[in-house]
């Protein structure tokens, strides 16, 4: 697996669920890069769908700002694997991370910002 760090907007509020480990969700995220054309010009690129894994308060957190705020952006990192599916459609690729650490983006948007009381030592990835 590599290593990834991106940044791009929730295409639908994630949902919370508790496993054996604790709470988890999957996130899916939506990411378009600038292109830069030969003519120094710039274009948007095709958009990446990411399926994001997040855990524990990570997962908990990351649920309750998309209900209070809806399609937020947010930056991930974490390993990252890309496994190709082939249909009757064509190909298909699916963009999968296992996220280390997720944040809430400031650019065009306002957070506010409050300390856990609980450990964050409870956080067990997958």
């Amino acid at each position: 697996m590599s290593h990834i760090t991106r940044t791009g907007n929730l295409a639908a509020k994630p949902e919370l669920r508790q496993g054996e480990r604790g709470p988890y969700t999957y996130a899916r995220v939506l990411v378009s890069d600038r292109i830069r054309q030969d003519d120094d010009t710039y274009t948007d690129g095709p958009t990446v769908a990411y399926d994001v894994a997040v855990s524990g308060s990570q997962a908990t957190n990351l649920v309750e700002a998309a209900e209070r705020s809806g399609n937020i952006r947010i930056t991930f990192t974490g390993s990252y694997r890309v496994t190709e599916y082939k249909g009757e459609q064509g190909t298909r690729l699916q963009h999968e991370v296992r996220a280390e650490d997720v944040a809430v983006s400031l650019r065009g948007q306002s957070v506010t910002v409050e300390r856990s009381a609980r450990s964050e030592s409870d956080d067990t990835p997958f």
